[in-house]
């Protein structure tokens, strides 16, 4: 009876833990994760629009408050950010605009700086992933705009050392925070004629984003801590996915390799995306699932050729009272994104009437649920998303090399949660405050859940046969 006990108990604990091993894992502030998994870790973003972004030449109280409110949104709360991860989102980006906050050595506004940081900190602490950014200090200049970073040469001689600093001062405020918290140096940066799409001033152009990268890039690694290992987001000329403008984009060199991740904006098919592009366009057709299957296979090909995972920063379809034209412009969207590797970030500006991208109404905390489960549904962990994912093999569209790459993704994760599993408790101060339990909710891989099932089947059904072995041998002996 004695040795029944012991193997009962044997196994309980086998079965105990390998059920620990089938919880969520999170992503530890210890571990270095590659930007490859952080991609891959990604369901679907929502970016906190118009709010810290903001910015105004006619304020003449210039304090937090007055400028994170000045586009007509409502200061951004706790539960604001908890409401974004009950819906299902898993990233949020927070785009920042710093020029009201500098001085003209690109040093940061104490008071500005805490605010931005609260706001990370919540997000954090709610259990997603951040991205952090420097949004309208790029853009369009000239008239009441406060861009001064430009896509010219000239200009990045004369701003450069300012744009250091200013990553200076943002990278040494987080460079204890872990690998959850990813920066993108800059925004949409556009020529000195204000181009959109592709510049128009030349080589040159191109020339000082590539610049920008780069020095973003090393000044981000030059401070240390766990920034020498985080990962970094770059952006193509003005974000775009024009073909010309992948073509000139260059990887900056890093002192670590497959930390880098690039990144596009894609309103596409702009025309349909919004009321700007042609009023009249408002029906969901062939030609923008032809446009959307042109864009993604165009990101997949350049995510490929350049060794760099690619993430959509900013997409979305503006209300022009065709909410169901809309939802599945999003399922389209979502799914082709998904099918090549892609991982997309809703924008949303808080402006839920007409000619707005809003789905969450920031006051009542209420969600445009069919457009937020359409977000949700066709992620990669999505229910309709995986629904459809045979058709990754059987449709023509889907090349061999993003099935490849694909393959690739998983394998990694893969990995990427056995390692986290094999991690000791994090260290002390690798993340801000109140952030070591609370946001250790991050599930690197589900797949890996239904081979450990399987695993712990097999295991119960072996001792379960041994147990029955050894009793029967028990009884026979007492025959004897």
């Amino acid at each position: 009876m004695r040795n029944i006990r012991k193997i009962l108990a044997l196994c309980a604990a086998v079965l105990f833990s390998l059920a620990a091993l089938t919880s969520p894992l999170p992503v530890r502030a210890d571990f270095q994760v590659t930007a490859q998994e952080q991609v891959a870790a990604i369901n679907v973003g929502w970016n906190l629009g118009n709010t810290l972004d903001s910015y105004g030449t006619w304020l003449t109280d210039v304090n937090p408050e007055s400028v994170e409110t000045c586009w007509g949104n409502p200061v951004t709360t706790r539960q604001m950010i908890a409401s974004v991860r009950e819906a299902g989102f898993n990233t949020i980006r927070i785009p920042v605009t710093w020029a009201h906050f500098t001085d003209s050595n690109g040093n940061v506004d104490p008071s500005w700086m805490a605010r931005v940081k609260q706001v990370v900190d919540w997000s954090l602490e709610e259990g997603l992933y951040v991205i952090l950014n420097v949004h309208h200090d790029t853009g369009e200049h000239g008239s009441d705009k406060v861009c001064w970073i430009i896509a010219d040469t000239g200009t990045y001689d004369s701003v450069n050392q300012r744009f250091a600093n200013l990553w200076t001062n943002i990278a040494n405020e987080f460079k204890n925070y872990d690998n959850r918290l990813m920066f993108e140096g800059y925004n949409e940066m556009l020529d000195m004629n204000n181009s959109w799409n592709a510049p128009t001033a030349g080589q040159g152009a191109y020339d000082a984003v590539n610049s920008f990268a780069q020095l973003f890039v090393d000044t981000v690694r030059a401070t240390g801590g766990n920034n020498e290992t985080r990962n970094l987001i770059v952006n193509t000329y003005v974000a775009s996915a024009d073909p010309d403008v992948l073509n000139h984009f260059v990887l900056p060199s890093d002192t670590v390799s497959g930390h880098l991740i690039c990144e596009i904006h894609a309103y596409t098919p702009w025309n349909f995306c919004s009321h700007d592009g042609d009023a009249s366009y408002t029906t969901f057709d062939s030609n923008c699932q032809s446009q959307i299957d042109n864009l993604m296979s165009s990101l997949a090909n350049f995510s490929n050729s350049n060794g760099v995972p690619v993430i959509i920063g900013e997409f979305g379809v503006e209300n022009q009272n065709n909410d169901s034209d809309r939802e599945a412009y999003i399922e389209y969207y979502m799914q082709k994104a998904t099918q090549n590797g892609i991982r997309c970030i809703w924008w949303d500006n808080g402006q839920l009437d007409y000619g707005g991208y809003g789905i969450l109404d920031r006051n009542t905390l209420s969600w445009n649920e069919p457009l937020t489960n359409a977000l949700i549904d066709n992620a990669p962990s999505g229910t309709a998303a995986a629904a459809s994912a045979p058709e990754v093999e059987e449709t023509e569209e889907t090349s061999a090399s993003t099935t490849e790459q694909a393959q690739v993704e998983t394998q990694e994760t893969v990995q990427t949660q056995e390692q986290i599993a094999q991690q000791e408790e994090p260290a002390a101060g690798t993340a801000p405050s109140g952030t070591e339990e609370q946001g250790d909710l991050q599930n690197i891989n589900a797949n890996k859940n239904s081979f450990i099932l399987l695993l712990i089947v097999g295991i119960v059904a072996v001792l379960a046969a041994y147990s029955g072995l050894f009793l029967l041998g028990r009884r026979n002996g007492r025959k004897q």
